[in-house]
């Protein structure tokens, strides 16, 4: 990922393709995969160029109806010249149409200078199963995962944004544990998607709901594929997950921390681009 439109939106309808050959139902991209994240790939949203990201994106809808593929899009999402953009998640069908769109809903002090917070959930189905979709620092609340628990989520894409730092943070170590812990709290499969950029904090990895994980190599563009239900330990072990048992929800859920949810008619329309 890089602040050049073209360039991603290249490596973008690349795996798609890819992905197709090989017969995959859903391929999944990281956080701003499309768009480019602030500050690290382009300094902020203003002059941006929302045309060129529309059109690119109408492509990436096309290619998806071509290869009959779905598709989960890390981008940006418009709302109006007053109201910053929000950080999303497009969910494409393989009609290659909008379904839905996830908005991240939990900002981090820099996320709030450039993006307005998301304000719903977001559950699609296909073929008998359920999908969930998170942003990056929703990781860090474990609320967000367990409101998709109540609704039967048991797969969950989670598009994360953890690269181009200049070398090791405690994300290293922090993010990967926390995916095998929201797996396993949840009996949910998690895709956890990064970024390769320079430095990339961990690499792109599937948690099983045992809270097992396998990755593909840090820094290293490609695709892990996986074909669903995979759960060979836990046929073989019926005691295996450690947690069937569901945590309450609060009465009153938390979305975000900083910055207001938008109310604006383009932030309610989750199926338009």
């Amino acid at each position: 990922m890089t602040g050049d439109l073209k360039s991603n939106a290249d490596y973008i309808k690349k795996f798609i393709r890819e992905a197709a050959e090989n017969h995959a139902d859903i391929v999944h991209f990281s956080e701003a995969a499309l768009s480019g994240y602030p500050p690290g790939d382009i300094p902020s949203f203003e002059n941006y160029d929302w045309e060129a990201l529309r059109a690119e994106t109408y492509e990436i809808m096309s290619l998806a109806k071509k290869h009959k593929i779905w598709v989960v899009l890390g981008s940006a999402h418009y709302l109006d010249e007053q109201e910053k953009p929000l950080n999303c998640l497009y969910i494409i069908t393989s009609e290659g149409k909008i379904i839905g769109r996830y908005d991240k809903s939990m900002l981090t002090r820099g996320d709030s200078k450039h993006y307005s917070a998301g304000n719903h959930i977001e559950v699609v189905s296909l073929k008998g199963y359920k999908f969930g979709f998170l942003i990056c620092y929703d990781s860090c609340y474990p609320e967000m995962y367990n409101i998709y628990r109540h609704e039967g989520v048991k797969i969950m894409f989670h598009s994360f944004y953890n690269a181009h730092h200049d070398g090791e943070t405690i994300l290293d170590e922090v993010i990967p544990a926390e995916i095998r812990v929201r797996a396993s709290d949840n009996a949910m499969w998690v895709i956890a998607n990064n970024s390769t950029g320079f430095y990339s904090s961990w690499p792109t990895c599937i948690a099983r709901p045992d809270g097992s994980l396998e990755s593909l190599e840090r820094g290293i563009p490609g695709i892990m594929y996986r074909a669903f239900p995979d759960n060979e330990k836990t046929d073989r072990f019926n005691s295996w997950l450690h947690n069937f048992k569901m945590m309450k929800l609060p009465e009153d859920e938390v979305y975000q921390i900083f910055g207001v949810p938008s109310n604006h008619p383009r932030a309610i329309d989750t199926k338009s681009l």
